[in-house]
């Protein structure tokens, strides 16, 4: 008797969730797959259902309704709402880390204070909630320094400042906007990576390396992003990095369970590489970011529901010692607009229109799209290597254009 496809609603409207739904759909155990709220744009891959992130009781009814097995949330909104208690209460199959849990990836000032009593390398930090405390802080700081909210915004929540006269004018600005909590950090130079894990709450397997660029503009100039490109496996991490970082992440398993607050679903931790085997690690991420995640996933040639599910049953830690990748390479860059309401010319003289994830862009009923202000889609290529990963991400770039276009060029240059 042929088993039951396995119906999946995804959480979240962003790029990671539509990225997401198109690497499932390449599963044969997979039935439906439905994406709440509705992304700027639709596909085959999903259907959509127009339910906000945070409307626990809508989402668990249109689960029950449409017989999902497997609940995915993406987005920070719905696991700060605390989706994943919610849904295991009412007998729903879930892959994802409670509120509490979360908590050191969604906070950032929580994050970094976890960081600090578990003993891992972070950089010197104080948090504040006055102003006046936090200008006293920086007085005495080292410069540069990371300045940001302790939880994310869409706009102007962190910046770089080179000079204790900006890092005092952004201070007054995030109070000014009424911010009750500000971090801030000695910011670190040096190569910035990010290595995923698959966690069940008790043990934590890597799934792959990832080189992180942040600042918006070539060379490291400009603002200080979430991530504005990456390419995986990043060649630059050593076995003995890696070593060291499956000892924090044990370490944070092991004092969140200690807490009552497991963790459970993917796991990032953001870093900076400051010589061949030191580095600091900066911050948690709670699941794979718009930047890198069809980077991450287009590496990935083992059966993720299966994962999934073995993690939500309990026997995650008894079949899997490795997730199993290919050996390919990725590159991906996220392309930015200054403008609104431009015509984005040439995406249909893609090889592989696939590759791209959309951020946020609008799409007319004739199929054109058009730009909004930041950051509208990303690019990835995959091949055998990662020259030529860069060289075939860069030739379909030059086929892309409109009106204030913006693009890093020197990704894994």
């Amino acid at each position: 008797m042929e088993e039951k496809k396995k119906n999946i609603l995804i959480v979240g409207n962003s790029a990671t969730s539509t990225a997401f739904a198109k690497k499932l759909r390449e599963n044969e155990s997979v039935g439906k797959i439905f994406i709440a709220p509705t992304p700027c744009v639709e596909n085959d891959n999903f259907k959509s259902a127009d339910i906000r992130e945070d409307d626990l009781t809508g989402l668990l009814k249109f689960a029950l309704e449409n017989e999902i097995d497997l609940t995915i949330p993406t987005s920070e909104k719905a696991l700060k709402a605390d989706i994943v208690s919610f849904f295991q209460e009412n007998g729903q199959n879930i892959f994802g880390p409670t509120k509490d849990a979360s908590k050191i990836a969604n906070n950032k000032t929580y994050g970094k204070k976890f960081l600090y009593k578990i003993h891992a390398i972070t950089s010197k930090f104080g948090t504040f909630d006055k102003l006046q405390v936090a200008e006293d802080w920086i007085k005495n700081a080292k410069f540069p320094l990371l300045i940001r909210t302790a939880e994310a915004n869409v706009h102007g929540d962190r910046l770089v400042c080179p000079t204790i006269s900006l890092a005092s004018e952004f201070l007054n600005t995030l109070f000014t906007k009424g911010e009750n909590e500000a971090l801030t950090e000695e910011f670190t130079i040096g190569h910035n990576f990010t290595v995923y894990y698959v966690t069940d709450c008790y043990s934590a397997v890597p799934i792959t390396t990832v080189a992180n660029y942040k600042f918006a503009q070539d060379g490291n100039g400009g603002l200080w992003t979430n991530g504005i490109g990456c390419f995986a496996p990043d060649y630059k991490i050593s076995e003995t990095v890696l070593s060291r970082l499956q000892n924090i992440v044990n370490n944070t398993l092991s004092s969140l369970e200690k807490r009552g607050m497991q963790y459970l679903g993917i796991l990032g931790l953001d870093c900076t590489l400051v010589d061949d085997d030191k580095f600091v690690v900066n911050e948690f991420k709670p699941f794979f970011q718009d930047f890198d995640i069809d980077a991450v996933l287009n590496l990935v040639s083992d059966d993720l529901i299966k994962i999934m599910f073995k993690c939500i049953e309990g026997l995650f830690a008894d079949e899997y010692e490795t997730i199993k990748t290919n050996d390919y390479s990725s590159v991906s860059v996220v392309v930015s607009a200054r403008q609104l309401n431009k015509k984005i010319e040439g995406l249909d003289k893609l090889d592989t229109p696939e590759n791209i994830s959309f951020i946020n862009v609008k799409k007319l009923a004739n199929g054109d799209y058009l730009t909004t202000t930041g950051a509208n889609f990303v690019l990835t290529k995959t091949a055998s290597t990662l020259n030529r990963a860069r060289t075939n991400l860069y030739e379909d770039l030059a086929e892309i254009n409109f009106d204030g276009i913006r693009y890093r060029n020197d990704i894994c240059k």
